[in-house]
């Protein structure tokens, strides 16, 4: 009995093994709200992560399908069970690293910013000098870069369920600022016409590095050492920054995100 299971285990295995030894297409995809690093406007996918992850692939003539798949909890569960092979940007932690092998190469920052009220008189050159003042956060937001951990030992920041709430509650001066990933904050704030309500202060108060995932379920996983190669060479011969600044002028011009 012990034997004949075996035999049917490794029976699965060895198809499994040969399935995955299929590679024939990457199907990437990305979250469909994060602009200007991918955006879904309706028809497609853009964004400035997926210019650099189609054009690697190019690069390395491995075919691709761009897929929109929905909202950013689709986009994680689809690579968990390995019906998408690669997401063009995200934070490494230690949950997604069961089901996402990473590129080593970075593929953008993730900058995090300080918002006040605009005409608010608030000096900040370091994250000490927010040290008295009373804070805000969207609910389960990571920041990296030890910000988290210094919020947590020195700072006093009340959590709001989203972006909206917290800038209602900066408004309204029950709360001195507001600590946000950069670009979603700015991206409510030119949908909602209060861009100019609003200031996002300098410096960031933190820079996390974001990567591209691929499925640990992928068929083509062996090829991500050739991709992360690529990719390396890529970002050193181009000005990363500024294709920042183009996707973000292009979603500006249209700032839809449609689900």
């Amino acid at each position: 009995m012990k034997q004949g299971w075996l035999a049917a285990w490794l029976l699965v295995m060895s198809g499994g093994a040969l399935a995955q030894g299929a590679c024939t297409k990457v199907v990437v995809t990305a979250d469909p709200e994060y602009p200007p690093y991918a955006w879904y406007d309706g028809q497609t996918l853009r964004g400035a992560s997926v210019d650099v992850v189609l054009a690697v692939l190019q690069a390395i003539k491995l075919p691709y399908e761009l897929r929109y798949v929905g909202p950013f909890v689709r986009v994680l569960q689809n690579a968990r069970i390995g019906e998408v092979d690669i997401i063009t940007e995200l934070k490494r932690n230690a949950e997604r690293e069961d089901y996402l092998a990473y590129a080593e190469t970075p593929i953008f920052t993730n900058p995090s910013s300080v918002f006040v009220r605009a005409g608010q008189n608030l000096k900040f050159t370091k994250r000490e000098d927010l040290r008295g003042l009373r804070g805000g956060a969207t609910h389960g937001t990571r920041f990296g870069d030890g910000l988290d951990e210094f919020i947590e030992a020195n700072l006093n920041v009340e959590t709001g369920p989203g972006i909206k709430e917290n800038f209602l509650k900066l408004d309204a001066g029950r709360i001195d600022y507001f600590i946000s990933p950069h670009y979603p904050a700015l991206s409510h704030l030119i949908t909602s016409g209060n861009e100019g309500r609003f200031v996002a202060l300098k410096p960031h108060v933190a820079e996390a590095l974001n990567y591209v995932g691929w499925s640990r379920r992928s068929a083509c996983l062996g090829r991500l050492h050739e991709f992360d190669a690529m990719l390396k060479r890529y970002l050193a011969a181009m000005n990363p920054g500024r294709l920042v600044d183009e996707n973000q002028e292009a979603w500006r011009r249209n700032p839809v995100m449609k689900r």
